[in-house]
């Protein structure tokens, strides 16, 4: 059985021009606008449980071992490139669509629940800048970014906790839950020995329980700790060995130049955890149990443009909910070659017409791109 649709996307018309006629309205194409309407290419990618592979030269969904330029599996989207795949695709961000977000960064509910894709398509169609440079993929924490939870002193070199940033998390086993703040964490970079000390503090839900306890138990380095990866699980209350076990559910670490939060899952490890999008501690104590609500856990993938620039926003007008911010993204087939071909791609939605989750609509077209002025 043929577990891909592998037919041509639809072609949707991306210009309508509404003509009315005395005192009613009518819906359809004038015939003098008819030339002027431009198309684009649609799919919607069925990526609840698994991950799904597109090819945008040909709108077909592919398997991994395919000629595939972006991956979905639920929130998450990648490029075939760097630590993603065997291709040297690039991305890019054409329209950052900054009046979703007020002074603060924060999303505008108003804004957000007044989009459709209707709305937002003129920013696909029009003239885009080509970018400084394209963007791979690399690896993506669950927890976000390392500078979300961390904060780099120039003048010191030390690595020290950002303040006031907590996590929902989701444990290994898929069936308990936590309150996670970031407590303490020292590493300092210039004397060349590794993290030298952290403390993560946690709330935890057991499996069958109804809320979080008012135990706190804490994540601190082992006395045995050389400064790289420590693993901990929540449910014992323990540090685990990260190799070895398979119920580790927070891993602290660095590699190279990077530090790292992990979660046992995606590409991190055969475990169901996840992370929440960062909270503040009130935040968090908002939160008396796990809300229930699984699109709510980030996993860890790779990424690239998608996972710094994100899509989409959750749980506003207090609805556990996904709405797109209908950004702008460019795709390159090969950002090594300057003739490849280049999409302008947007992400228009999450649910498919029954309200499923994990279903993912994108929308793009080939585009040539408007040299940037000096």
């Amino acid at each position: 059985m043929d577990l891909f649709d592998t037919r041509p996307p639809a072609i949707v018309l991306a210009a309508l021009a509404l003509t009315a006629c005395g005192g009613g309205s009518d819906n359809s194409i004038a015939e003098d606008d008819a030339d002027n309407v431009s198309a684009f290419s649609e799919q919607l990618m069925p990526a609840a449980t698994e991950t799904v592979y597109l090819n945008l030269e040909t709108g077909a969904m592919v398997e991994e071992s395919g000629d595939w330029h972006i991956a979905a599996n639920r929130l998450n989207f990648k490029v075939n490139s760097g630590a993603s795949g065997s291709a040297s695709v690039g991305g890019a961000l054409a329209i950052a669509q900054d009046d979703f977000y007020d002074g603060n960064g924060d999303p505008d509910a108003n804004v957000f629940t007044n989009a459709t894709a209707n709305s937002e398509e003129e920013h696909l169609l029009g003239i885009l800048e080509a970018p400084g440079s394209w963007q791979e993929d690399a690896f993506a924490s669950a927890f976000g970014s390392s500078d979300t939870w961390s904060q780099y002193d120039f003048a010191t070199g030390v690595i020290t906790e950002a303040e006031d940033v907590g996590y929902l998390v989701r444990s290994a086993e898929g069936n308990s839950y936590a309150r996670m703040r970031v407590v303490d964490f020292n590493f300092p970079t210039r004397e060349g020995q590794g993290i030298d000390g952290f403390t993560f503090e946690f709330d935890v839900q057991a499996s069958g329980a109804l809320g979080f306890s008012d135990t706190v138990i804490t994540f601190t380095s082992p006395a045995s700790y050389e400064g790289g990866d420590a693993c901990f699980d929540f449910d014992s209350a323990s540090v685990v060995d990260c190799e070895t076990s398979e119920v580790w559910d927070v891993q602290v670490g660095f590699s190279g130049r990077d530090w790292y939060l992990k979660s046992n899952s995606g590409v991190s490890g055969n475990g169901s955890g996840g992370a929440s999008d960062p909270m503040t501690w009130s935040e968090l104590a908002a939160n008396d149990s796990d809300p229930g609500v699984p699109q709510l856990y980030n996993t860890d993938s790779t990424g690239g443009v998608f996972t710094d620039n994100t899509w989409y926003a959750y749980n506003l007008t207090n609805q556990h909910k996904i709405w797109p911010n209908f950004r702008t993204f460019l795709i390159k087939a090969d950002a090594n070659d300057p003739e490849s071909t280049v999409w302008a791609l947007q992400i228009v939605g999450y649910y498919d017409q029954d309200g499923t989750s994990g279903q993912p609509t994108v929308r793009w077209l080939p585009v040539e791109l408007q040299q940037a002025q000096e």
